[in-house]
């Protein structure tokens, strides 16, 4: 085992709870896309099931796995779906995301009645993402139609924000307005636009239901939002990842480090090396940046991180051997290493850090 993931599945109920006290009395969507933003989707779920109103995810066989897994609760898959990949969604009793009229919303109607059962359906409005979605003035006609499909079951109707994150920014309500507007008319059905910055930070954005991602793992949407209300929510970061190290040299003034030789010691020092690398999750944005922890001391990265190998200045840490534990995000003594930090230094986001973190890095799960 080259590195390891410990999952706080404690943490991660505490914050849906707190989350969900502040957003009340609106509905709380737990989103797992990526894997549950690398946490470890079917664990996440099994988790909230009895703490949230519905999953969302991105893709059908994250669904599919899902319900293999034995979870009931309602799930909605956002992302786009191949034809041939109906037939899956349907039997994994998932909502769908509509925004065509047109052949696509035909074979999702024959799907539903070959299979003698309705399609539950959420029709994505594009109000300023220019991404996926109907034009606001073509939702009343689309969202007529598919009313009127006996074979579809309209559930709700959903956007996204583009500027959330933005606390001075007069856009997230100009959304508001065209999504608000575009369903002025529409029948009964569940309204969702805010993800976790505007279900914290816009009241006015949380209608009947938020679907919350990042914020349920104990990292914040942004800066702007943890400065905000980083007292009144008590995010616990659920994630603690770790490896260990395996050589440890000592090396003289001048010696350069990695590939590229990007890095060269100015005095004697002693260099560590971590088993993993860019393809273990370690952005290579970090050479010569970032840092990791050992024995709760802030050890530089020195040199370029290389697909398999990471290394670090353990000068500092006399006790530094091979074997010796390396916190690359979280707890260490008195040191703590954050996502944010990671993001920090990449030049990234959080959300990224982690969700690019490998599948198949193990996972141990603690309550």
């Amino acid at each position: 085992m080259q590195a390891q993931l410990e999952i706080d599945l404690g943490a991660i109920a505490a914050n849906v709870d707190a989350i969900s006290r502040f957003v009340r009395p609106s509905k709380f969507a737990a989103v797992l896309k990526a894997n549950a933003y690398g946490h470890g989707i079917v664990e996440v779920a099994r988790a909230l099931e009895d703490r949230v109103e519905r999953f969302c995810v991105y893709e059908v066989g994250e669904a599919a796995v899902l319900r293999e897994a034995g979870i009931r609760k309602p799930i909605l898959v956002m992302g786009p779906i191949e034809s041939g990949e109906l037939d899956v969604a349907h039997a994994s009793d998932a909502a769908i995301t509509l925004w065509d009229t047109g052949t696509y919303a035909r074979r999702v109607a024959s799907v539903a009645r070959r299979r003698h059962k309705n399609f539950a359906i959420h029709v994505k409005i594009e109000t300023g993402v220019t991404r996926l979605g109907l034009a606001p003035d073509a939702a009343p006609a689309a969202i007529d139609a598919y009313a009127r499909t006996r074979e579809l079951t309209l559930e709700g109707a959903y956007s996204h924000l583009a500027a959330a994150e933005e606390l001075d920014s007069d856009f997230t309500l100009v959304q508001l307005a065209r999504f608000q507007e575009a369903l002025r008319n529409a029948p009964p059905l569940t309204r969702h636009i805010a993800a976790s910055a505007a279900a914290l930070l816009w009241p006015q954005t949380r209608l009947d239901m938020v679907r919350v991602g990042v914020a349920l793992y104990g990292l914040w949407p942004s800066p702007e939002t943890q400065a905000r209300l980083g007292d009144a929510i008590p995010l616990r970061p659920a994630l603690r990842w770790t490896t260990r190290l395996v050589s440890v040299r000592d090396v003289s003034p001048e010696t350069s480090v990695g590939y590229g030789r990007t890095y060269r010691t100015t005095s004697n020092a002693r260099v560590g090396v971590l088993p993993i690398g860019y393809a273990e999750g370690i952005p290579r944005a970090l050479s010569n940046r970032g840092a990791v922890l050992i024995g709760g001391k802030r050890c530089p990265i020195v040199g370029r991180v290389c697909m398999n190998m990471t290394m670090v200045d353990v000068t500092s840490v006399t006790s530094a051997a091979p074997g010796t534990p390396v916190t690359l995000i979280g707890r260490d003594g008195e040191g703590i290493l954050s996502a944010e930090d990671w993001a920090n230094w990449a030049g990234t986001i959080d959300y990224e850090i982690v969700a690019r973190l490998p599948r198949d890095v193990p996972r141990v799960f603690v309550t």
